[in-house]
């Protein structure tokens, strides 16, 4: 299991020089800040700044102070942070014999006055919820008189709310490494001489339908990355003549083309397994039919329930359909009984493993033959929710599109790129492991559906995940 946390300090930077002081104060008092920065933590609010203060003028026994301040929207409440003071010769000594004024005393930094002069102001202070879209001002006493009617304030910047990607975490889940056994299946459509079952494969199109088995064993047999366990064959016949003829055909032809398949390849006898066989293939006949209009075959219903008749025996039924609907039944033997006569086939095989340095180089090729453990350790060669990274999760979705880990870790990158949609979308298939309840809350937090995260943040931790950081980040955007 990895821990993903999402909390990371947001930052505001004012890069434009900000003047504190108005044109009427004359040229002498000219003071401006720049490289405002106001960094917010979890828990704290840094506010930095340079002072330039080259223009500035003290006289020797007078002071200049200013305060960053800190001020709701509602201009209700207020926190006035460290001021700074800067003193002229005499008036240091007035404030080492009787003292700094009161209004700045507690939380002050007081610096001697000289040319040219710039000072690096920083400071921090408890977060409050109600710092959330708060104003950030610089209050600036110009007449040394620590009287905050006659000071003057200059806009800064404003707290924008808490980042809810900042607060959240996400867990995403290492695949178990799982056996990589695959099976392919498919149909081919090979013509048979009537009442015959020898394999001609030149007869008919039975080249082209015999390519969709060989072409398939082909690359398989090519490649040393793959095993063939089994090859299974399984013929199907139409349902005219009689049941018991048609038992004889379709195992025969069955038969004869597992014969001529195994004799293509050097692969053991094993591989291939026992034909089977279907005599008469109501199943495809029934689905058939059903998929017609009443007006292609207007006693459909009829037929469908002749079809559906078990106390009648196949024989009995197709001679029912003949007499009764005769020219329907031309219409089937003519349209759909072709069609019927089929042989499945199903090709059961496994990939190697491999090493992680051979996982890295199949990846770029041929990812589908890596397990979801095996793209998994690819992933973590990379950086973290980097594109590359990201690449992996997306492959081993596409490889793997209805395992749970994959679409969870998947969802995980989808919420970390703000794609609240496409998560939704891969966490329905993501299972209901504690970490794809904690994935949901997560989305549900970040739409701020909070009785929704709460509930599925009590699933998760019944299911024993850890999920305090969510329930925190709950109450944080939720005051």
């Amino acid at each position: 299991m990895i821990l993903a946390a999402l909390t990371v300090a947001a930052t505001l930077t004012a890069q434009q020089s900000i003047r504190l002081t108005s044109e009427k104060q004359g040229k002498e008092n000219q003071v401006s800040v720049e490289n405002v920065k106001v960094e917010r933590t979890e828990e704290k609010i840094l506010v930095s700044m340079d002072f330039i203060l080259d223009s500035l003028d003290v006289p020797s026994n007078r002071y200049r102070a200013f305060t960053p301040v800190i001020r709701s929207k509602d201009g209700m409440q207020t926190k006035r942070l460290k001021t700074l003071i800067v003193s002229g010769r005499r008036q240091a000594i007035v404030f080492e014999r009787d003292g700094i004024d009161p209004l700045y005393a507690d939380n002050c930094d007081v610096i001697r006055f000289a040319r040219p002069l710039s000072y690096a102001y920083s400071d921090v202070v408890e977060r409050q919820p109600w710092h959330n879209a708060a104003d950030v001002f610089v209050e600036s006493d110009l007449c040394g008189c620590g009287d905050v009617m006659k000071n003057d304030q200059a806009f800064v910047t404003t707290l924008l709310p808490p980042d809810p990607y900042g607060l959240v975490m996400l867990t995403d889940v290492v695949p178990v490494p799982t056996k990589k056994e695959r099976n392919l299946h498919g149909t081919a459509y090979i013509t048979f001489v009537v009442d015959r079952w020898e394999m001609k494969p030149d007869y008919m199109d039975n080249r082209r339908e015999l390519r969709k088995i060989t072409d398939t064993l082909d690359v398989m047999v090519a490649d040393q990355n793959v095993t063939v366990r089994q090859v299974k064959i399984h013929g199907w016949a139409s349902p005219e003549s009689p049941y018991e003829h048609n038992k004889m055909l379709a195992t025969n032809r069955a038969k004869s083309l597992t014969d001529y398949v195994r004799q293509q390849y050097g692969l053991p006898a094993s591989v291939f397994a026992p034909a089977e066989a279907t005599p008469e293939n109501w199943i495809g006949l029934r689905q058939a039919v059903v998929d017609m209009s009443a007006d292609v075959l207007p006693h459909k219903q009829e037929i469908l329930a002749i079809i559906d008749d078990q106390t009648l025996q196949p024989d009995p039924k197709e001679w029912r359909i003949k007499m009764r609907y005769p020219e329907e039944y031309r219409y089937l033997l003519r349209e759909v009984y072709p069609g019927l006569r089929r042989s499945d086939y199903e090709i059961s095989f496994n990939f190697s493993d491999f090493t992680l340095e051979q996982a890295k180089e199949i990846y770029k090729t041929k990812p589908y033959q890596l397990s979801l453990r095996e793209m998994w350790d690819v992933a973590q060669t990379m950086e973290h929710y980097g594109d590359d990274y990201n690449k992996v999760m997306q492959t081993a979705v596409n490889v793997y599109p209805d395992d749970p880990v994959a679409n969870l870790n998947l969802a995980n990158v989808a919420i970390r790129q703000h794609d609240l949609l496409k998560a939704e979308t891969l966490l329905d298939k993501a299972g209901n492991s504690a970490q794809a309840d904690n994935a949901r809350a997560v989305v549900a937090i970040l739409r701020e559906r909070y009785d929704d995260a709460e509930r599925l943040l009590q699933q998760a931790q019944q299911k024993g995940l850890d999920v305090s950081k969510n329930r925190e980040a709950v109450e944080r955007l939720k005051n």
